[in-house]
């Protein structure tokens, strides 16, 4: 089977122009493409027994997340995210011809919406992936590759706090955790070797449609609930460093790495104010004006909030109160994707939460 991120250099760029074009009027495309592909006389066969507020979500997902592939001009992400999409889709009950259909759907509301300039580059991309669609089919079939606890060490406990996650025993989970982690040194590699890659593997599990939509939620939230009991033991009283504030980026409702980070900040001697998921990018710059960080760190786990990420850190720069805050980026989307480049305004990518709080100390200490 071909190199599909190798393929990925086929592809045609968008100009600046027609990504800007396409973003203006992307929730205009999508209700136009709800509408047409809702009235269809094959929309059951197509979307399964699944609900019609399913697609809906598809679609604007998809709308923020060609926008980001075209405004960063970064078209390895179409490899990725369109095969995890045909698995999971169609592990609930998708047809597969779902996705060339629904992508013709997108060419014809494109070539009636945009202006013909910007149409005619954001049509050839969409007609690449539809001429693309058996590979992606192919690809989509393949068992993702699970991955192993990083450290031996730690090869038992994560295969049995895995199996607490499946089952939503959130006390054998907390016990695991109570005997593991004895110092800060230890919350870092417990985060870092034994939930990460067990949530990596319950989100393999929800992919493949093994495991329910319910289950992946149950365990996401066994294990907010293992971090709320561990963090007590090791919040640090007098703070050795400055103030670091941590966010999950705008529309972002993944907040478990960020929270990560909060915690080994704090356990490394940051005074961390942590606020969650989804922050409205307004509502965090004038937090910032009111905390004055010295480190801004955030998350991004949906390469479809690349853009509100982006968008965020130039509203941030455009203020001179923080002409000199450190800000650092971080989530699955930049993990996942580390061939990315540094946005602008960004100081600094955190591939782990060990790596974010490495380079915030490296910080600390140069100022």
């Amino acid at each position: 089977m071909p190199d599909l991120m190798q393929m990925a250099e086929e592809i045609e760029v968008v100009p600046p122009s027609a990504a800007r074009d396409y973003n203006v009027n992307k929730e205009l495309l999508t209700d136009e493409v709800n509408r047409i592909m809702t009235a269809g006389p094959s929309v059951k066969e197509l979307i399964g027994l699944n609900p019609l507020a399913v697609m809906y979500d598809n679609h604007a997902n998809h709308a923020n997340f060609m926008s980001n592939v075209f405004l960063l001009n970064d078209y390895q992400l179409i490899m990725k995210i369109i095969t995890w999409v045909y698995r999971s889709y169609v592990a609930r009950g998708f047809s597969i011809d779902y996705f060339p259909a629904t992508l013709n759907t997108w060419i014809k509301v494109i070539e009636k919406e945009l202006e013909p300039s910007s149409a005619s580059h954001i049509v050839s991309v969409y007609r690449w992936i539809i001429e693309k669609h058996h590979l992606f089919k192919e690809a989509s079939e393949q068992q993702t590759v699970k991955e192993a606890a990083p450290d031996a060490k730690w090869s038992k406990i994560q295969f049995a706090f895995y199996n607490a996650l499946l089952a939503g025993n959130h006390q054998e989970a907390v016990k695991l955790s109570n005997d593991s982690v004895k110092t800060a040194s230890d919350l870092g590699e417990f985060y870092l070797n034994v939930i990460q890659p067990s949530l990596y593997q319950i989100g393999i599990e929800w992919e493949m449609g093994e495991i329910s939509v319910a289950r992946e939620h149950l365990a996401s939230a066994v294990v907010t609930r293992v971090m709320a009991a561990l963090y007590p033991r090791f919040i640090v009283l007098e703070q050795s460093k400055g103030k670091a504030v941590v966010t999950a980026a705008p529309n972002e409702f993944h907040e478990i790495g960020a929270r990560m980070v909060a915690d080994l900040l704090e356990a490394d001697g940051w005074d961390v104010d942590y606020t969650g998921a989804n922050l409205p990018a307004e509502e965090l710059i004038e937090f910032l004006k009111e905390k004055k960080p010295f480190l801004t760190a955030i998350s991004v786990g949906m390469p479809f909030n690349l853009e509100k990420t982006i968008e965020l850190v130039s509203l941030i720069r455009a203020n001179n109160q923080f002409e000199n805050m450190k800000i650092i980026l971080g989530g699955l989307s930049i993990s996942s994707n580390p061939q990315l480049q540094c946005p602008a305004g960004v100081d600094g990518i955190g591939l782990t939460a060990r790596d974010a709080v490495r380079l915030a100390s490296e910080w600390w200490s140069n100022a």
